[in-house]
Protein backbone atom coordinates (compact mmCIF):
# COMPACT_ATOMS: atom_id res chain seq x y z
CA UNK A 1 0.00 0.00 0.00
CA UNK A 2 0.96 3.54 -1.02
CA UNK A 3 0.73 5.16 2.40
CA UNK A 4 1.01 8.52 0.89
CA UNK A 5 -0.87 8.65 -2.19
CA UNK A 6 -3.82 7.07 -0.18
CA UNK A 7 -3.39 9.45 2.44
CA UNK A 8 -4.08 11.85 -0.04
CA UNK A 9 -6.97 10.24 -1.39
CA UNK A 10 -8.84 9.33 1.62
CA UNK A 11 -7.42 11.50 4.17
CA UNK A 12 -7.11 15.13 2.95
CA UNK A 13 -7.72 18.55 4.80
CA UNK A 14 -10.70 19.51 3.47
CA UNK A 15 -11.08 22.33 5.86
CA UNK A 16 -7.73 24.14 5.32
CA UNK A 17 -7.01 23.71 1.58
CA UNK A 18 -3.40 24.08 1.80
CA UNK A 19 -0.79 22.08 -0.47
CA UNK A 20 1.29 21.11 3.10
CA UNK A 21 -1.21 18.87 4.09
CA UNK A 22 1.16 16.89 6.08
CA UNK A 23 0.61 19.89 8.65
CA UNK A 24 -2.81 18.74 9.02
CA UNK A 25 -2.02 14.88 9.47
CA UNK A 26 0.96 15.89 12.26
CA UNK A 27 -2.08 17.22 14.08
CA UNK A 28 -4.26 14.25 13.51
CA UNK A 29 -1.60 12.49 15.00
CA UNK A 30 -0.32 14.25 17.91
CA UNK A 31 -4.79 14.53 18.83
CA UNK A 32 -5.13 10.72 18.08
CA UNK A 33 -2.06 8.88 17.40
CA UNK A 34 -0.51 9.77 20.07
CA UNK A 35 -3.51 8.42 22.26
CA UNK A 36 -4.14 5.27 20.02
CA UNK A 37 -0.70 4.60 20.00
CA UNK A 38 -0.84 2.68 23.96
CA UNK A 39 -1.85 -0.43 21.79
CA UNK A 40 0.69 -1.85 20.04
CA UNK A 41 -1.36 -2.64 16.19
CA UNK A 42 -1.56 1.77 16.18
CA UNK A 43 2.19 2.08 18.09
CA UNK A 44 4.01 4.34 15.31
CA UNK A 45 2.58 6.87 12.54
CA UNK A 46 2.39 4.06 10.16
CA UNK A 47 0.68 1.80 11.65
CA UNK A 48 -1.73 4.40 13.27
CA UNK A 49 -2.39 5.76 10.07
CA UNK A 50 -2.32 2.84 7.49
CA UNK A 51 -4.81 0.91 10.42
CA UNK A 52 -7.23 3.85 10.08
CA UNK A 53 -7.14 3.57 6.09
CA UNK A 54 -8.02 0.12 5.79
CA UNK A 55 -10.75 0.53 8.40
CA UNK A 56 -11.89 3.44 6.68
CA UNK A 57 -12.02 1.47 3.26
CA UNK A 58 -13.60 -1.16 5.31
CA UNK A 59 -16.46 0.59 6.59
CA UNK A 60 -16.69 2.38 3.15
CA UNK A 61 -19.08 4.90 4.37
CA UNK A 62 -19.77 6.74 0.97
CA UNK A 63 -21.27 3.68 -0.42
CA UNK A 64 -23.33 3.06 2.87
CA UNK A 65 -24.72 6.42 2.99
CA UNK A 66 -25.77 6.40 -1.26
CA UNK A 67 -27.97 3.14 -0.53
CA UNK A 68 -29.88 5.38 1.79
CA UNK A 69 -30.02 7.93 -0.82
CA UNK A 70 -27.42 10.35 1.41
CA UNK A 71 -24.68 11.84 -1.43
CA UNK A 72 -23.03 15.00 -1.72
CA UNK A 73 -25.42 17.07 -3.57
CA UNK A 74 -26.45 21.05 -3.34
CA UNK A 75 -30.02 19.41 -1.39
CA UNK A 76 -30.15 19.59 2.31
CA UNK A 77 -30.39 16.77 4.20
CA UNK A 78 -31.69 15.81 8.24
CA UNK A 79 -29.34 15.35 10.64
CA UNK A 80 -31.44 12.74 11.25
CA UNK A 81 -31.38 10.21 8.34
CA UNK A 82 -27.78 10.28 8.18
CA UNK A 83 -27.38 8.99 11.98
CA UNK A 84 -30.35 6.74 11.24
CA UNK A 85 -29.07 4.63 8.30
CA UNK A 86 -25.68 4.84 9.58
CA UNK A 87 -27.15 3.02 12.87
CA UNK A 88 -29.06 0.77 10.99
CA UNK A 89 -25.57 -0.03 9.28
CA UNK A 90 -23.14 -0.43 11.42
CA UNK A 91 -25.40 -1.01 14.53
CA UNK A 92 -23.48 1.96 16.69
CA UNK A 93 -24.50 5.61 17.00
CA UNK A 94 -21.96 7.84 15.09
CA UNK A 95 -20.92 11.53 16.19
CA UNK A 96 -21.24 13.84 13.29
CA UNK A 97 -19.51 17.51 13.56
CA UNK A 98 -20.71 20.14 11.29
CA UNK A 99 -19.21 23.46 9.97
CA UNK A 100 -21.02 26.54 11.68
CA UNK A 101 -23.24 28.23 9.12
CA UNK A 102 -21.36 31.59 8.29
CA UNK A 103 -22.92 34.60 8.20
CA UNK A 104 -25.62 34.99 6.04
CA UNK A 105 -26.22 31.46 5.83
CA UNK A 106 -28.90 29.52 7.95
CA UNK A 107 -27.42 25.77 7.81
CA UNK A 108 -24.73 23.57 9.27
CA UNK A 109 -22.98 21.95 6.80
CA UNK A 110 -21.31 18.45 7.52
CA UNK A 111 -17.10 18.59 8.36
CA UNK A 112 -16.91 15.32 9.86
CA UNK A 113 -18.62 11.76 10.53
CA UNK A 114 -16.77 9.59 13.47
CA UNK A 115 -17.24 5.82 13.82
CA UNK A 116 -15.88 5.09 17.31
CA UNK A 117 -13.92 1.95 17.76
CA UNK A 118 -12.91 0.04 20.94
CA UNK A 119 -9.22 0.50 22.30
CA UNK A 120 -8.42 -3.23 22.63
CA UNK A 121 -9.38 -4.88 19.52
CA UNK A 122 -11.31 -1.77 17.23
CA UNK A 123 -14.63 -3.72 17.20
CA UNK A 124 -17.01 -0.43 16.72
CA UNK A 125 -18.79 0.81 19.14
CA UNK A 126 -21.41 3.43 20.25
CA UNK A 127 -19.60 7.01 19.70
CA UNK A 128 -21.99 7.83 22.96
CA UNK A 129 -20.61 5.66 24.91
CA UNK A 130 -17.74 6.63 27.58
CA UNK A 131 -14.14 5.80 25.94
CA UNK A 132 -11.35 6.01 28.08
CA UNK A 133 -11.55 8.84 30.71
CA UNK A 134 -10.25 11.94 30.21
CA UNK A 135 -9.05 14.40 32.06
CA UNK A 136 -11.00 17.79 32.38
CA UNK A 137 -8.12 18.96 31.02
CA UNK A 138 -7.86 16.83 28.31
CA UNK A 139 -12.07 17.25 27.58
CA UNK A 140 -11.08 21.13 27.57
CA UNK A 141 -8.45 20.50 24.89
CA UNK A 142 -10.38 18.22 22.86
CA UNK A 143 -13.62 20.90 23.16
CA UNK A 144 -11.25 23.89 22.26
CA UNK A 145 -10.05 21.91 19.30
CA UNK A 146 -13.14 21.05 17.58
CA UNK A 147 -14.39 25.01 18.18
CA UNK A 148 -11.01 26.45 16.18
CA UNK A 149 -11.50 24.20 13.33
CA UNK A 150 -15.38 25.77 13.32
CA UNK A 151 -16.84 22.60 13.80
CA UNK A 152 -19.05 21.09 16.63
CA UNK A 153 -21.79 18.11 16.61
CA UNK A 154 -24.17 19.03 14.33
CA UNK A 155 -27.75 20.53 15.76
CA UNK A 156 -31.00 18.74 15.24
CA UNK A 157 -32.62 19.77 11.46
CA UNK A 158 -31.61 20.29 7.83
CA UNK A 159 -27.86 19.90 6.97
CA UNK A 160 -25.39 20.32 4.18
CA UNK A 161 -23.40 17.78 2.48
CA UNK A 162 -21.57 19.17 -0.26
CA UNK A 163 -20.40 18.10 -3.37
Amino acid sequence: MDLLRDMKIYWPDVIHRSSNRSQFWKHEWVKHGTCAAQVDALNSEKKYFGKSLDLYKQIDLNSVLQKFGIKPSINYYQLADFKDALTRIYGVVPKIQCLMPEQGESVQTVGQIELCFTKEDLHLRNCTEPGEQLSSRQEAWLAMEASTHGMMVCEDGPIFYPP
